[in-house]
């Protein structure tokens, strides 16, 4: 008997949809389940992701408020920030100084007056020693090849180079009106100050005089003569003479080799820009009350931020009768309870009327967010700035050391976000569950085959039975046919 190959041909039956709906009836409500289960596991997964994020920006905003030395900062202000600009360290002392910039510094700057015709033009052969007077030096071998443009690179890319970069000019040539141009060499000394000026020294190989306008020697240049006034040998141009920068400070001067002064107040950064010899600027160094209001301001506005992502995944929305996805979530509550617990504490090692950062003119909404106290009288900033220039010694107790408040914040968020934390944990139990859910639709395909292959050896059975039935029935009723033809004496 020839093999069924789809369960129904034989009996005529529709056994193929019977099959399908039976399949479908016993997949639907497990599926169904999972398909829930993983939407709400992956919601969960990505709401953790938003409450890591905004608590490791939270945590951010605490960097500077921890730290105790953060409230020693101190504040340079110039009067006259054309002139000079300054800055301080934490151990710079407090005061008012007077500034006048007298000069600022410059570079050491040599150009050759040789008018040579182009970039290729070659000079004469020997060695070239450049350096700053008095101090070091390093050698360029030039061949009676060389051009200026190798002479140039020589310079540039001499592994012992000290500090002195040369590059080519082309411009007009000055004797010529038919719009001709020359090409000299311009060496500079890449640091400014005096004891940076340059110095050229030739050892020309081509006629053996080292310092004429001949040769090799239209390089040489006497630095401690740049004016050219004492020997008259320079063969250079000087266009830039090597100096210190100068201010006065209450009437004392110092000197510096960059526009830079490190060292005059200690733990003061003075940057000299424009001279006026004439007028004085003060320079004061106080204490940054400023940077401190905006570290705290960020602070407040960070931890806002951060209440605000917790409530939309944790509140009830009595206008979409919803919870946030996070709204049944133990984990999620206690973060949020272990944060509001902290932030309304009080530090005892603080003075009594300035324990809590209610005095720093923050109240706690309704929602949990901390907001600005608002009365007639006092605006959030007259609030801060009162608090901070009042009690600006009393910061640190309240914000730093072991129990204050940004220092027990900064230890609880890194509970929360370190490897092994609480949202690790939490983020470790969600993955397991999503592999648990594939684990169990991979079962149910399984589970699936199995009884479609049962099914199918059913309904294949029953198909070959319905069929033979069939046949029989056919064969008996063309029996009873020709019976019925015989016995009413039809012979046909």
């Amino acid at each position: 008997m020839a093999t069924i190959t789809s369960v129904g041909v034989g009996s005529g039956l529709d056994l193929e949809s019977l099959i399908t709906n039976i399949i479908a009836a016993e997949e639907t409500p497990t599926s169904t389940r999972l398909n829930i289960e993983e939407a709400e596991t992956q919601a969960t997964v990505s709401a953790y992701g938003s409450v890591k994020s905004t608590l490791a920006a939270f945590q951010e905003s605490l960097s500077n408020l921890k730290d105790s030395s953060f409230y020693s900062s101190r504040k340079a202000s110039s009067a006259d920030t054309d002139a000079f600009t300054a800055t301080a360290g934490t151990s710079a002392e407090l005061g008012s100084y007077d500034i006048s910039v007298l000069a600022l510094a410059t570079a050491s700057k040599v150009a050759t007056n040789g008018g040579f015709a182009d970039p290729a033009a070659t000079v004469g052969e020997g060695t070239l020693s450049l350096g700053f007077v008095g101090g070091d030096s390093f050698d360029i071998e030039v061949a009676l090849t060389d051009s200026l443009t190798d002479i140039r690179d020589a310079i540039n890319n001499a592994s012992d180079n000290i500090g002195i970069t040369a590059s080519l000019l082309t411009v007009d040539d000055p004797d010529t009106t038919d719009g001709s141009t020359i090409t000299e060499l311009v060496i500079t000394a890449n640091n400014s100050g005096q004891d940076k000026q340059i110095n050229i020294t030739v050892d020309d190989t081509d006629d053996g005089d080292d310092t004429d306008a001949n040769g090799l020697s239209r390089f040489f240049y006497d630095g401690s003569d740049p004016d050219n006034s004492i020997n008259g040998l320079n063969q250079m141009d000087d266009i830039t003479v090597a100096s210190n920068a100068a201010i006065t400070v209450d009437g004392f001067t110092a000197y510096s080799s960059s526009n830079v002064f490190d060292s005059v107040i200690n733990d003061v950064s003075i940057t000299a820009l424009a001279v006026d010899e004439t007028t004085t600027a003060s320079l004061t160094v106080d204490i940054d009350t400023a940077g401190v209001k905006k570290e705290i301001t960020t602070f407040a506005a960070s931890y806002n931020e951060l209440i605000i992502v917790m409530n939309s995944l944790t509140d009830y929305d009595a206008d979409t009768g919803t919870r946030g996805i996070l709204g049944n979530d133990s984990s999620a509550r206690i973060i949020e309870q272990q944060l509001r617990r902290i932030m309304t504490s009080t530090v005892e090692e603080a003075p009594g009327d300035f324990n809590n950062l209610s005095y720093l003119g923050f109240s706690t909404n309704q929602n949990g967010t901390i907001s600005l106290k608002e009365d007639s009288d006092n605006s959030f900033s007259a609030n801060l700035d009162n608090a901070v220039s009042s009690n600006f010694d009393d910061l640190a107790t309240l914000l730093t050391g072991d129990n204050g408040i940004a220092t027990k914040m900064d230890a609880l968020l890194d509970s929360f976000l370190e490897s092994g934390g609480t949202i690790d944990i939490k983020e470790e139990i969600l993955s397991t569950e999503l592999k648990e859910i594939e684990e169990e639709r991979l079962d149910l395909g399984l589970r699936l085959e199995k009884i479609e292959e049962r099914l199918r050896a059913q309904f294949a059975a029953l198909d070959i039975l319905v069929s033979q039935l069939n046949s029989t029935g056919n064969f008996l009723s063309q029996q009873l046919a020709a019976t019925a033809k015989i016995v009413n004496g039809d012979r046909d």
